[in-house]
């Protein structure tokens, strides 16, 4: 149960808990989040120590400073985000939220998850965007081309078209801690079937400190620079350019820029300085890609260690 001082009567805490939810990876310094929410300092001290106290956000010293986050592990902030995430359905047109709903009732019986992100939930999109999903289902082929009938027979009917990420069930609960992407979808993404597989990935994120995501990252290039000496081309560009996409992630992530899609992500790596290394290994060759962004990770590396 919720602690009724945490529900939805206590304005000043979901005002804390709705830019948390806008940055849910990002640690809050407790002014930052105070700033962000709007509200008034005493009120958001009160409403801050309730949410400590009854573990929906981690707490944590930095120097002075108190350092905030969500705790993903207690199953009611799962609870809450999917009550704070039903206002965003409400703001669909009626074409694309009968579509999806429809679209998700025909597939109940042959998926585990259908969860719809990006531009439609958040506000960006228009008339003519897709509608992105991250579907997990048995990986099957009847499965999947009994997927594929229902979503033709949906988009002919109402003219909308659903960009389906599909992943397996287990692909899911491997890559949760580790894709950025799938991360990004399930926290920012609005859950429309499969509540207690969502549960498990949500309350299955760990911290992610940054080191060890550049070193996670650093291992990826190495992995693509072992296929390229084995002649493995195919697979040394793929894993470049799924690292490439995560390293975007990670950045924004990093300086609190939120993005709905890959494209919205592409478009804000723009403004950053990072860019310009960026937009030089996408236009380098394979080999001289995979030297470069070995350069670049070191660098992150290197600047994060030295302070």
């Amino acid at each position: 149960m919720i602690p009724e001082n945490i529900m939805l009567g206590n304005k000043t805490s979901i005002k804390l808990l709705l830019v948390l939810f806008e940055d849910p990876f990002h640690e809050f310094n407790e002014l930052e989040l105070v700033t962000r929410a709007k509200t008034g300092k005493g009120s958001a001290s009160t409403a801050i120590s309730e949410l400590v106290n009854n573990k929906f956000l981690i707490q944590k010293k930095r120097g002075n400073a108190k350092m905030l986050s969500l705790n993903f592990g207690n199953k009611n902030v799962f609870l809450l985000k999917n009550l704070f995430d039903k206002n965003k359905l409400n703001l669909l047109s009626n074409s694309k939220l009968v579509s999806l709903i429809l679209f998700t009732e025909n597939i109940k019986d042959k998926s585990a998850l259908v969860v719809v992100f990006g531009s439609t939930v958040a506000g960006t999109s228009t008339e003519e965007s897709d509608i992105d999903i991250l579907l997990g289902s048995e990986d099957t082929i009847i499965i999947k081309n009994k997927i594929q009938d229902e979503r033709r027979k949906i988009e002919e009917l109402f003219g909308e078209r659903f960009n389906l990420h599909s992943y397996t069930i287990d692909e899911l609960k491997v890559k949760a801690n580790s894709d950025a992407f799938i991360q990004n979808a399930l926290l920012k993404g609005v859950l429309l079937h499969g509540y207690d597989l969502c549960l498990e990935l949500f309350t299955s994120f760990k911290e992610t400190k940054n080191l060890e995501r550049l070193l996670f990252f650093k291992e990826r290039i190495n992995s693509s620079l072992r296929n390229y000496l084995k002649g493995d081309y195919k697979a040394a560009k793929e894993i470049l350019k799924t690292t490439h996409e995560q390293i975007i992630f990670y950045l924004l992530s990093e300086k609190g820029i939120g993005y709905s899609s890959k494209k919205d992500a592409n478009d804000a790596i723009k403004k950053l300085p990072e860019n310009i290394i960026i937009r030089k290994i996408s236009k380098a060759s394979l080999r001289e890609g995979i030297k470069l962004s070995e350069k670049f990770i070191l660098t992150l590396l290197k600047d994060r260690l030295i302070i």
